[in-house]
């Protein structure tokens, strides 16, 4: 028996350890660890876009009015004034950039602040006539007002709120601070139409403002981020600037009259809310630099820990996208002043008969300032290679032109648009200090031109034809203004400084030159010859600008893989 028992024991031992054996050689059914799920969407990071839109008023209506300080030659009855009103229809196009911060408190709220800037061509045009009957006659007091919003911008709070089974839209509102240049031009007139104490004709005067509004904005919209990083939104604000005053007296008169009858001195003033509408579109592009990266662990799995710097390689990315700020500092934007014009029908060149324009038509002691000014800019960059590229600058300026000397007077603002190619050659045997070279192209437009109304004061040299009548001089005004394109030469040099073969820091200083010429017309009045009337201006400024620009950035390199180099086997 008891044998029996041993010889069983010895097979169920050899059988549990043939069976042992056999399955060490059988391939393990331990599971693969699973892959770590897709994240959750979060709104959560920075974001920066472009936007385009349509601005419209909100029915807002000017106020203004007119009244006499002295009569002039219709004393001792002095004329009677008016107040008006007029429906003002501001409207126009609306475009520009974003950036801004959300933070996804929960997965159905998400607080943010944002801030825009916008250029415009919002203009509104108001026009006024009030009949006046008085002792003096009948006679109609006008005012043609014009406004234009020149820039705008905000700096916003967002409140969005998300539905969890719809977490990649978003619908919020917003508002806070608002701010944008505002120009605000009035031309006065009254003219009398039947003759009082022997006068018979009219008083002008022409308002102006130019300043840099504040106020308040509200609104709302939707975004919706259909792909990773990427966003699409519809928004609509209320923006309310506050109001403009444009002031004036008559330029013609309050000058006792040589030439003619003295003319009656007003004082006018309109009276003009800025507050608009603003409906647009845009574009977002969404990054959390501050998220924390995926590392693989030794068991297959991820971990939500920092990873180590990594280092730098720098690989061939094709395509450079570039944000910066700038600085425009003309380097010269002091231009010459030609008198054009035959002047007053009569008389001729009032610049010739103040003994002020020469023969070869420069008006003497006229001269131009061109402003600075800082602006958002956008580089955009293909290399065929790792050291050279192409690439395309575009910025969007507003300039300011000043008047000097004989036509001391805030002369006119306008847009500058000058887009450069450049070709580059970018030194790589740094690492990641990377320095580079270009040269190039430059077209630049001008839109939006539009003359200050601002009065300037024209004297009268001695011994000249109309000092020679006893006239002091004039009082001018621009009416007109419009500048032709320009092209020049661009040469830069600058640097970049790359964290990473995707990221990096830039440095950049060019030279553009830009030397456009400058048409205007200036309408003038001599108080003290009411009898010649207005008396046109015709001038031309040959104004080279030649900016330095000076930028500083991020820089975003991307597409390796792509495509080769398209000069590698050079």
């Amino acid at each position: 028996m008891r044998s029996v028992l041993r010889g069983a024991l010895a097979a169920s031992v050899l059988t549990a350890a043939s069976a042992t054996v056999q399955a060490a050689d059988l391939p393990s059914m331990k599971s693969a660890p699973l892959p770590p799920p897709p994240p959750a969407f979060s709104w959560t990071g920075l974001y920066g876009g472009i936007n385009i839109g349509y601005g419209f008023g909100d029915s807002s209506r000017e106020t203004g009015g007119l009244g006499y300080i002295s009569a002039g030659s219709l004393a001792p009855v002095t004329p009677l004034g008016s107040a008006w009103g007029a429906s003002q229809d501001l409207h126009g196009v609306i475009g520009g950039g974003q950036v801004g911060y959300n933070h996804q408190v929960n997965p159905w709220l998400v607080l943010g602040l944002e801030a825009d800037i916008q250029a415009t061509d919002v203009e509104s045009k108001a026009k006024s006539a009030v009949g006046v009957f008085d002792g003096n006659g009948a006679h109609l007091q006008s005012a043609d007002s014009t406004k234009g919003v020149d820039w705008f911008g905000t700096v916003r709070g967002r409140v969005g709120f998300v539905l969890p089974s719809i977490p990649n839209l978003m619908i919020y509102g917003t508002g806070g601070f608002a701010y944008g240049q505002v120009i605000h031009n009035v031309g006065f007139a009254d003219n009398f139409a039947a003759a009082g104490a022997g006068f018979l004709g009219g008083a002008v005067g022409h308002g102006y403002s130019d300043d840099t509004r504040t106020g308040w904005t509200a609104g709302g919209g939707v975004e919706w981020s259909p792909i990773p990083n990427w966003s699409v939104k519809a928004e609509y604000l209320y923006v309310d600037l506050g109001s403009t005053n444009a002031n004036s007296v008559s330029l013609n008169g309050g000058t006792a009259a040589i030439l003619g009858t003295t003319t009656p001195v007003f004082a006018a003033t309109q009276n003009s809310p800025t507050r608009f509408h603003n409906v647009r579109v845009g574009l977002n592009w969404h990054f959390d630099p501050f998220a924390p990266g995926l590392v693989s662990r030794a068991d297959g799995l991820s971990s939500l820990k920092e990873p180590p710097p990594p280092a730098f390689v720098d690989s061939y990315q094709p395509f450079q996208v570039r944000l910066k700020v700038g600085s425009v500092i003309p380097l010269d934007g002091h231009g010459t002043v030609y008198d054009q014009g035959i002047g007053h029908p009569a008389l001729g060149s009032i610049g010739r008969l103040s003994g002020l324009t020469g023969a070869n038509g420069v008006i003497s002691g006229a001269s131009t300032n061109t402003s600075t000014s800082i602006i958002p800019m956008l580089d955009v960059a293909y290399y065929l290679t790792k050291n050279w590229a192409i690439e395309a600058i575009c910025c969007i300026a507003p300039h300011h032109i000043q008047g000097t000397g004989t036509i001391a007077s805030d002369f006119a603002r306008s847009w500058v648009f000058p887009p450069s190619l450049m070709a580059q050659y970018h030194f790589t045997n740094f690492g990641q200090f990377q320095p580079y070279l270009g040269v190039g192209a430059n077209f630049t437009a001008f839109w939006g031109t539009r003359v200050n109304n601002d009065v300037w004061g024209i004297p009268f040299a001695p011994g000249s034809a109309l000092a020679g009548l006893g006239l002091p001089g004039a009082l001018a005004t621009f009416q007109w203004a419009t500048v032709a394109p320009s092209w020049g030469v661009v040469g830069q040099a600058g640097f970049d400084y790359m964290f990473n073969e995707h990221w990096g820091v830039n440095v950049d200083v060019k030279y553009i030159g830009i030397h456009p010429m400058v048409h205007a017309t200036a309408v003038a009045f001599v108080p003290g010859a009411p009898a010649l009337g207005p008396i046109f201006v015709p001038v031309k400024v040959s104004l080279p600008i030649n900016p330095i620009v000076v930028s500083a950035g991020v820089t975003y390199r991307f597409g390796g893989g792509l495509l080769q180099p398209v000069l590698a086997k050079y």
